[in-house]
């Protein structure tokens, strides 16, 4: 029986689901959706998501649930984009979101779904050992990414989109000539900081992923062009045409969705602004994008190569900290985590273990202070595969795993966070000496909702490691200041 995997991508100007079978190393797609929701234009002037368009969006996700409701958690994945990366209340929001859709929502980084993009597009185009550029213009954000194969090795991503773009550019639908070029002047500022990462001399052949960019050729060929490959010149026929109506209500071309309407002359403005900025006197559609990426970045894991797992690797060998130690204070974790959670769920597991891996890597820039330093880095090295969901619980093990704990406070609600926490910060007390060491037997249980009590059975253990024994002492004090109540007993 083959494998069904499911996508979901919470974008900015639609939601989009994908269904696809697994067949070897291929995913052959079963089912596609796309609503378009416009969550960018539902941020209200203070950056919060209007209930009424949190209201559109949660009746999408119940419709999309009705599609993937009998599906294991792993094998679906959904992620937000820029919108929901940058609205205010979007902790508030996915909280209802996951609850309708049935399944947890991460937000990505922008480069992340950089990658993400390249990957989908690579497997949607021929293989080629050719230099390839890919944007991919949303609604809130454009993603330009460079690689080669399956892989990219350059990716950014840029806070303008078709949507925001149109609204501000636009008002109410009207199309100037003088919108227009204010639209892509604003765009071009926007990739000013990418022209000498990914212009032309770099790359071999340049695609486009998006809706707007599929929009787009479908504008082309409404106009008798060739529809596989947009010139500039292309690019600024449709621009003519698209002001020559001059509202959006009047773009009346036959190939052109009706729900495209209101956000192609913003779409058209950032792809002609990319194509002037990096150089581009050509480019081509490609299926694939975003959620085709996360399909196969699914099964990836289920196939056990995980990347989180070699770009923590990579940090750690980059910081040119001990592994040896790092080793040894995952190991003493993962113990103490089974005993005090045995039934932890896998990712809570692979969580713990990256922030034991990395728990010093704060040491490259300073030995002062290193666990906050640290934590900063998770936060902003490019660690392949991590969503804005992993670094974050990454980093805040890692930023909690000494000291005075009033700094994470708000993060022990989470339980299972909280219980890695503890694990971490008892491992790294167990191995301070920073050589192996065997446990003797010990219990590590949970007395009650803010209560845990480690046991040793060799009751003189203790005694042979005297500094164990007063870092234990502190580490009741430590949980005291935050209304826990950690014991230890001989």
């Amino acid at each position: 029986m083959s494998i069904r995997l499911a996508a979901i991508d919470l974008g900015s100007n639609s939601f989009r689901l994908e269904i696809g079978r697994v067949e070897g190393n291929e995913i052959i797609c079963e089912h596609y959706s796309k609503e378009g929701v416009r969550l960018a234009a539902g941020l209200d002037s203070n950056g919060y998501l209007t209930e009424e368009i949190q209201q559109k969006a949660l009746d999408t996700l119940a419709r999309f649930r009705e599609k993937i409701k009998d599906f294991r958690p792993e094998h679906v994945r959904a992620v937000g984009t820029q919108t929901i990366r940058i609205a205010q209340n979007n902790k508030a929001f996915l909280l209802r979101a996951q609850d309708v859709l049935g399944f947890p929502i991460e937000i990505l980084p922008g480069q992340e779904e950089a990658r993400l993009v390249f990957e989908g597009c690579a497997h949607r185009l021929p293989l080629s050992d050719k230099k390839r550029l890919v944007i991919d213009i949303g609604g809130g954000s454009t993603e330009l990414v460079t690689g080669s194969g399956l892989h990219a090795d350059r990716c950014e991503s840029f806070h303008v989109g078709c949507v925001n773009l149109s609204l501000q550019y636009f008002p109410h639908g009207i199309i100037t000539r003088e919108g227009y070029e204010a639209a892509k002047l604003a765009a071009m500022a926007e990739f000013q900081e990418g022209r000498e990462r990914f212009n032309s001399t770099l790359w071999d052949e340049a695609y486009g992923s998006s809706g707007s960019m599929e929009a787009i050729c479908s504008l082309a060929k409404s106009f008798g062009m060739d529809s596989y490959t947009i010139s500039q010149e292309r690019l600024c026929e449709i621009r003519d045409a698209m002001i020559a109506k001059g509202h959006v209500d009047k773009l009346d071309f036959p190939d052109l969705h009706r729900s495209r309407k209101e956000v192609i002359t913003g779409g058209l403005a950032v792809l002609h602004a990319a194509c002037d900025a990096l150089n581009i006197k050509s480019i081509k559609f490609s299926a694939g994008a975003l959620r085709v990426g996360l399909l196969y970045e699914q099964l990836s894991r289920l196939n056990g190569n995980d990347l989180r797992e070699s770009s923590a690797w990579e940090l750690l060998r980059y910081s040119a900290v001990s592994e040896a130690q790092a080793k040894r204070v995952d190991l003493l974790a993962q113990k103490l985590l089974q005993r005090l959670f045995p039934d932890a769920a896998e990712d809570t597991k692979k969580r713990l273990h990256w922030a034991a891996l990395l728990h010093e890597t704060g040491n490259l820039i300073s030995h002062n202070r290193f666990h906050r330093l640290g934590a900063y880095l998770i936060e902003h090295f490019d660690l392949q595969g991590f969503s804005i969901n992993d670094r974050h619980w990454v980093s805040q093990l890692v930023l909690g795993h000494r000291g005075r704990l009033y700094k994470i406070e708000s993060q022990l609600d989470n339980e299972a966070w909280a219980k890695s926490l503890l694990a971490l910060r008892l491992a790294s007390i167990i191995a301070h000496k920073r050589e192996d060491i065997e446990l003797p037997d010990f219990s590590l249980t949970q007395e009650g909702k803010r209560h845990w009590r480690l046991s040793f059975r060799d009751s003189s253990w203790l005694n042979k490691h005297p500094l164990t024994h007063f870092l234990l002492q502190r580490e009741v004090d430590a949980w005291k200041a935050v209304q826990y109540q950690f014991d230890f007993e001989k």
